[in-house]
Order: structure tokens, then sequence, then C-alpha cells
């Protein structure tokens, strides 16, 4: 609900369960350059059952949502939207460390570039490990148009209403499948600038989370792919199609070099290896380290399989409940 006393960027943080890390997050939001800028900070909580939404009373947060029940993000960022006054709005996750320089930088961008819908920065992984460093390359984009942002970015408030904010009717993949209808629909440009936006911290639990959030990913990818399959860009429909078959790949090549001849086992083992070697020797190319490249392209390949794993998952749900309602 956009009063006549507006602002000129809103920050609208949602969380759920973040404790510490919220409390961080809100704090970056309040200490950031926002000189000759009005601002707002929004917080939305997503139903948490620790103790976020007195975290946020203590930062001094003086607009405080949800927490009433379980929210998934794109109802949440919208209910913030919706009491937000701002010309511009930037999303941050409550897990996020915001930038001091971002908001002028973004601020900056957007009021010049009149055809740019929303614009992004780079997302900075905090864990020092090799792994961690790897995942942060799937992130890193080079300076211009992309296709689409995170959940994390500042947008402009007319495009944003217009499109009728993010989509609730998709189980995860909001945030590409808004900035497709963007381009698509209204014409307008989603911006990438090689500046740091966030810090963050990835956090997975262990191999169990590593996985559960690929297949998550891989759900993403079938609902996108599939609801833009049959337009002139269709989204993630590539990517979809093969990470089932690297996958099939992937598990014929295991099965042959667990059952197969001793000459089928070498031709295998080589076959891997030139793959990942491809894979890393790009990343070095683009001066990254050699461990890190090397771990990048373990992860590139074997997260084919709970990618695919998710995909198949999301298209056989989705089949059978077409089935119950024939």
């Amino acid at each position: 609900m956009k009063t006549s006393d507006s602002v000129d960027i809103s920050f609208v943080v949602i969380g759920y369960n973040e404790g510490e890390h919220l409390k961080k997050c809100l704090k970056s939001a309040q200490k950031a350059n926002t000189e000759k800028i009005t601002s707002e900070i929004i917080y939305v909580d997503g139903g948490s059952q620790d103790n976020s939404i007195e975290i946020a009373k203590k930062a001094g947060i003086e607009r405080i949502l949800g927490g009433d029940k379980r929210r998934r993000a794109a109802e949440n960022r919208n209910l913030g939207f919706q009491h937000s006054r701002g010309r511009f709005v930037q999303f941050l996750d409550g897990d996020m460390v915001l930038d001091p320089h971002w908001p002028q930088k973004a601020f900056a961008f957007l009021s010049s570039h009149e055809k740019s819908a929303a614009v992004c920065g780079k997302i900075k992984e905090i864990n020092p490990s090799v792994f961690y460093q790897a995942l942060q390359i799937d992130w890193s984009e080079s300076e211009g148009t992309i296709d689409y942002c995170g959940g994390s970015a500042m947008w402009r408030r007319d495009v944003f209403e217009t499109i009728g904010g993010f989509p609730e009717t998709v189980a995860y993949g909001e945030e590409p499948y808004l900035c497709w209808r963007v381009r698509n629909e209204l014409g307008f440009n989603i911006n990438f600038l090689d500046s740091t936006m966030v810090d963050h911290n990835l956090d997975y639990s262990g191999f169990r989370d590593y996985w559960y959030r690929n297949v998550r990913c891989g759900e993403t990818y079938a609902e996108i792919a599939y609801l833009c399959h049959n337009t002139r860009d269709r989204l993630w429909l590539t990517m979809t199609v093969s990470n089932i078959v690297w996958s099939v790949f992937l598990i014929a090549a295991l099965l042959l070099f667990i059952f197969g001849s001793i000459a089928a086992k070498a031709w295998v083992a080589i076959l891997i290896f030139i793959i990942l070697f491809r894979k890393a020797l790009q990343m070095m190319m683009r001066n990254t380290k050699l461990s890190v490249s090397i771990s990048y392209a373990v992860h590139v390949y074997f997260s084919k399989l709970p990618l695919a794993w998710g995909e198949c998952r999301w298209f056989f749900r989705s089949w059978a409940r077409k089935s119950l309602k024939t």
C-alpha cells in the first residue's frame, strides 16, 4: 500500500528462523550508505519458531509483518512490497549481509536506465572452503543484461506492480519466472552489476542437505521449463533435458565401471577424467584456483544426478495430479 509520502528505497527483508543471521542482515541495511537517499526497512517473518521477530523489534525495525503463519518466500516478499513506499525496492533474505555501497550503486543505475526493471550484483560466499568457493562460481555473471536474478535484487516499483509481483503459484522458481515475464510481457531488462551486493553463507549442513537442495533445484528447473516450453523464450528447457541425458550417461558409466571388463573400466575412467579435466581447465582459464576448479568440475557433473531426479519427480507428480483430475 504505497502512500503519498514515498521514499527512494524500501528494504524488504524476509526470514524464517534466521536467528543471529537476521540481526546481521538488519544491521547491514541500517548502516548502508544511503546519503541523500530516503529509505525504510520492512521485515516480513515467514512463521518463525525462534526469536526472529524479537530480534527485529530490538533492532528498531518499526514495520514488522507476518509471523502469524508459515509463508513461502514469494508470499513474504509480496507482503513486504504491498506495505512499502519506495520508488525502488531492495529485497533481501535474512541470511544475507548487504554491502554498504550497493544501495547507492543500484539506485543510480535504475535511475539512469529506464528500461531496466531490476538490478542485482555479486553474491559473495563468506565460507572460505574450496567447496563453497566452487559453488559460488554458478552465481557469477558478466556485467550487463541477464535472463534472470535471484530473490535478492533491487526492483523498480512500477514494473513490479504492473507484472503483479512474485508468482505465488509456482513451488520455488518465482524469481526466474518473474524475470521471464518481465522480459517477455513488458519488454524490460534485468541487469547485473559487477559489484558486491551481499555477503552470504550457504551453510550446507552436510551431504544430505546438498543433495536435497539440488533435488529441489531440479524440480524448479522442470516446472519453469514446462511453463515456458511453448514460447520463443524456452527458459531452462535445454538445461532440463541436458541434466537427464547426463544422468543417464553417468549411471550407465558407473554400471559399466562396476560390472564391465577391465578394458571397459579403463575406458570409463579415462572418459570421466577427460570430462572433468576439460571443465576444470575452463575454470582455470578464467583465473580460478586449481583446487576450486577441480571441486567445481566434480560438482557440475555429480549434481546432474539429484537435479535430474528432482526433474523426474516433478514431472511424475504433475502427471499424477492430472491423472487424478481426469
